[in-house]
């Protein structure tokens, strides 16, 4: 139906849907009239010679009094316009079949009765004039009405759209900044392990500027790259923190949007491996059940230590509202965030609905393919 309404109101159509009206009007009241009276012939006549009328008032009640006085909420004006009009081609309408239809088909019609200026009949035609109008306005305001609805539905959903991508472009720069300056130490000792951080980095940068340029990413994938992070952030630290990572559920075609767990576990590094914590630890637990992931993500405090639930509680300005505004966004109610603050341990859980799909993984390898031509 959106479909037809959009293909109707196109500008190289919108002539033929106008013909395609008055002829419908033609052969309705033609064949309505011609039954009442067994008279085709004459009921098509009498509506051609009212079509005139009828289309100088429609247009003029569409083009004009609705646009230049309805919608800029001149009434008085709109009223008096069209009242005036309504009596002017009520008499226009009058004065064709009076002269050209009366005298064929009504050669006897008593003149002297009802003259040209007779007030009641000029109503009649008015009325029938009218008639049609109002069908016309009716339909002008319905498809302005859903014109204006689905423009505002498409304002919307852009609003979101830069709205999340604004929020995910947030989480970009947090992987880099700490994996850059972990890099920067062991060039400076020389140290073998350079080469696999840029290893790891260089598919960090590939995952984040085309992979995550689709709706929603395999699970898989983000599971790889939670993996990737955490090794980066095993050649920062070191052995003064232990990391462990468990999953369990089948993960199969399980989609997700892309980088929406790893604020939280990047989190869990900020907080939970500070040089205070002795046996700092982190503790990542993913589970797939019943088309759900849920995320645990547990670390290590410092005695004392406050960790801000404010939009700088993670790095550098991506803080638990940011995150959870996206997840507002992206599933409404339908997720679940708990947040659990004790005195040596800091723990978020995160429950969010799967969507299972064979065809977004080739969309989002479409993507990057034509990305990667581009460059």
């Amino acid at each position: 139906m959106e479909q037809l309404l959009n293909k109707l109101t196109e500008p190289r159509n919108r002539i033929w849907t106008h013909v395609l009206f008055w002829i419908i009007y033609l052969v309705f009241f033609s064949l309505l009239y011609g039954n009442i009276h067994n008279d085709y012939v004459r009921g098509i006549t009498q509506f051609l010679c009212t079509l005139p009328a009828t289309m100088a008032a429609t247009y003029f009640t569409l083009y004009l009094l609705i646009p230049k006085f309805l919608d800029a909420k001149r009434y008085a004006g709109f009223t008096l316009l069209f009242v005036f009009t309504a009596v002017v081609f009520g008499y226009f309408d009058r004065l064709v079949v009076h002269w050209l239809w009366v005298p064929v088909y009504l050669p006897d019609y008593p003149y002297h009765k009802f003259p040209l200026t007779d007030l009641g009949k000029a109503i009649q035609q008015t009325t029938n004039v009218y008639t049609i109008v109002f069908v016309a306005a009716a339909i002008k305001l319905v498809k302005r009405n859903y014109q204006n609805e689905k423009l505002a539905r498409e304002l919307s959903q852009e609003k979101l759209d830069a709205e999340l991508k604004f929020l995910k472009a947030q989480i970009h720069p947090h992987f880099l900044f700490n994996t850059l300056n972990t890099l920067y130490a062991l060039t400076l000792q020389n140290s073998p392990l350079s080469s696999e951080v840029v290893l790891r980095l260089s598919n960090l940068l590939d995952y984040m500027l085309y992979d995550c340029n689709v709706p929603q990413i395999s699970l898989r994938k983000e599971i790889q790259q939670i993996q990737n992070m955490i090794e980066l952030e095993k050649f920062r630290y070191g052995e003064r923190l232990e990391v462990a990572l468990t999953q369990s559920g089948n993960i199969g075609n399980q989609m997700l949007p892309p980088l929406l767990m790893l604020p939280f576990i990047e989190n869990a590094f900020k907080h939970g491996a500070s040089q205070d914590i002795e046996d700092a630890f982190i503790n990542i637990d993913l589970t797939i059940k019943e088309n759900a992931l849920i995320l645990r993500v547990e670390n290590s405090k410092a005695p004392n230590q406050e960790i801000p639930l404010t939009d700088t509680g993670y790095t550098k300005g991506i803080g638990l509202k940011n995150v959870q505004r996206r997840l507002d966004l992206l599933f409404g109610p339908h997720y679940d965030l708990q947040v659990f603050d004790e005195e040596d341990m800091f723990m978020t859980v995160l429950r969010i609905p799967l969507e299972p799909s064979d065809e977004l993984p080739e969309a989002a390898a479409k993507e990057k393919e034509a990305a990667t031509a581009i460059e």
